[in-house]
């Protein structure tokens, strides 16, 4: 049987999987995963949408980006990547997680091609609350990764050859349930960062983390005027998504997804389908 969607190489060799008819649809994914962790999705958004799920530069199958990690400058990749196939067709954008942090400033310097953004459990960079040493137990189980990837040297050190023993560990705590993420979609992860340099490239974007999040807080004197979505896992990041989106966005809804870790498209299909058409359909206008 033909597939409904079909991979392909887009402008600065970043990996798109594209489907569906309709407005266009971004949907960027987060670290260690790939396009694929919207294919639960795909099939609802079809029905409404082309779709675009992009592997961010270096994550997945997009060549690493040229100069540097920080979101400005992955963002302006992929918006070039994306207006060079849509021209002046307005999109709506999705993030999740890393993708999130890659969505806002791609919002914040293209807003004029936006018609609407989302943002899916994503602690953005310049806008997570001010952490004390040491971390409560349950702070630290949640954000871990965000020091530990951070390191020079040592992530590589102590994950090389143990892709898989690590992307377990982490999979299974930010899910409620254990089987939480598909089987099919664990393995493509396993497989992508397995590569050699590719837990180093996914490493990056948090040592990045400290640029990005200055650049984020210059693009925040000036407020996104386009309708945002914010949702978090109920197990995660929850409702407080609204209160982060809300210090850069003005026309912000969303709020928490039930029986939900932090992998929302993978964990609740069908529940953040349902969330995101509703929200895309009443932002089509224009």
């Amino acid at each position: 049987m033909t597939p409904k969607w079909r991979a392909t190489r887009l402008l600065h060799g970043v990996r798109a999987l594209v489907g569906g008819q309709g407005h266009p649809l971004i949907l960027l994914p987060g670290w260690p995963q790939t396009a694929e962790a919207f294919s639960g999705i795909f099939e609802p958004l079809s029905k409404y949408y082309q779709f675009f799920a992009l592997d961010p530069p270096g994550l997945g199958d997009s060549l690493p980006p040229l100069n540097g990690y920080d979101t400005a400058n992955v963002s302006k990749i992929m918006a070039e990547a994306i207006h060079d196939i849509l021209k002046e067709r307005p999109y709506h954008l999705v993030g999740h997680d890393v993708g999130g942090w890659i969505a806002y400033p791609w919002a914040a310097q293209f807003q004029s091609r936006i018609k609407s953004l989302s943002i899916m459990d994503a602690s953005v960079p310049g806008f997570m609350p001010q952490l004390q040493f040491p971390l409560p137990h349950q702070t630290n189980m949640r954000l871990w990764q965000f020091s530990f990837n951070a390191l020079p040297e040592l992530p590589e050190i102590l994950t090389r050859g143990r892709e898989r023993e690590l992307l377990t560990w982490f999979f299974n705590l930010k899910t409620v349930h254990a089987d939480g993420l598909p089987e099919d979609h664990f393995e493509r992860y396993i497989q992508a960062y397995s590569r050699p340099g590719a837990m180093s490239r996914g490493f990056e974007y948090y040592r990045a983390f400290g640029t990005s999040a200055k650049q984020n807080l210059e693009y925040a004197k000036i407020p996104l005027d386009i309708p945002v979505l914010a949702l978090g896992g109920a197990s995660s990041v929850g409702s407080d998504m609204i209160h982060l989106v809300q210090k850069f966005a003005t026309k912000v809804s969303g709020g928490a997804v039930h029986d939900c870790g932090h992998f929302l498209p993978e964990e609740q299909p069908s529940a953040v389908a349902h969330r995101l058409l509703e929200f895309l359909e009443a932002n089509q206008t224009g």
